[in-house]
């Protein structure tokens, strides 16, 4: 369990900010390049195909990073989005590189579709591990640190003049019992439904959502919550929704569990 202060706690998320940062340099750039490359692979015209990856290789390795870099640099409260995010901006202009291409859009189910209709080549990664897998644990310890930094950040502390007792309001949506015992140690809300997020006393300050058993993830999204979702890792078409509605993080149930006393150290019984 944490007992680390709030200096050391600030000092983890900005290196867990820096490590990702370097993770995604290292791949994205690439990754954007290859979304005109692996398309546009049956062209005739192999230099545009060059030069339209090249292009799509400097706005990543450019623009994209640098709206990164500041982001994670931002106070938490102040993040206007999330890294995903930012990076999913490269979708844009590759679409209009394999439109110019010529290329013909591919397939796509309902869901996707609904989920991003103007994405004709099914760009969108659903999460980092999908643009590389080097991502996929940078991406969930950097999401770890920042969602207990805002759980501690906004427990009150005992000498602020506030209400008897005051609580930071921790919600859980996990129907599975063994997983609802795993939350024992902490001082948390369990919910069956997202209908009854509604008739809560208090706002959470954290929702955490099992996403396997969430039949519409999009439903437990509070705007002022911040979110975690866990569930299995190849359950892609579930984590891109959750992704997309605005999630925080979204962890695979074996790294969530093992984050989980970093996670809620903040509100553990006492």
């Amino acid at each position: 369990m944490s007992s680390a202060s709030p200096a050391e706690d600030a000092a983890l998320l900005a290196d867990r900010a820096t490590a990702l940062c370097e993770a995604l340099r290292k791949v994205v750039p690439d990754w954007a390049a290859a979304l005109v490359r692996r398309l546009g692979s049956g062209h005739n015209d192999a230099s545009a195909i060059d030069a339209g990856a090249g292009r799509m290789h400097d706005y990543a390795a450019g623009p994209v990073l640098a709206q990164v870099k500041l982001l994670l640099a931002t106070d938490i409260d102040e993040q206007w989005t999330s890294p995903l995010e930012l990076v999913r901006q490269v979708v844009v202009p590759a679409t209009a590189e394999l439109r110019a291409l010529g290329i013909p859009p591919v397939p796509r189910d309902a869901h996707s579709i609904q989920l991003h209709p103007e994405d004709i080549y099914d760009l969108t990664p659903a999460t980092f591990a999908e643009i590389h897998p080097s991502l996929h644990e940078p991406g969930l310890a950097w999401g770890a640190a920042k969602a207990h930094m805002h759980l501690r950040r906004h427990r009150p502390s005992p000498s602020e003049a506030s209400p008897p007792d005051p609580q930071l309001v921790v919600v859980v949506f996990a129907p599975d019992l063994g997983d609802r015992s795993r939350f024992d140690a902490y001082n948390v809300t369990h919910v069956r439904s997202a209908a009854m997020l509604v008739d809560l006393d208090d706002e959470p300050d954290l929702l955490i959502v099992d996403l396997d058993r969430a039949s519409d993830p999009a439903a437990f999204w509070l705007e002022n919550a911040h979110v975690v979702g866990f569930g299995s890792h190849v359950a892609t078409d579930t984590q891109r929704v959750a992704h997309s509605v605005g999630y925080d993080a979204v962890m695979a149930r074996s790294v969530f569990f093992r984050r989980l006393p970093e996670l809620l150290a903040p509100v553990l019984r006492r």
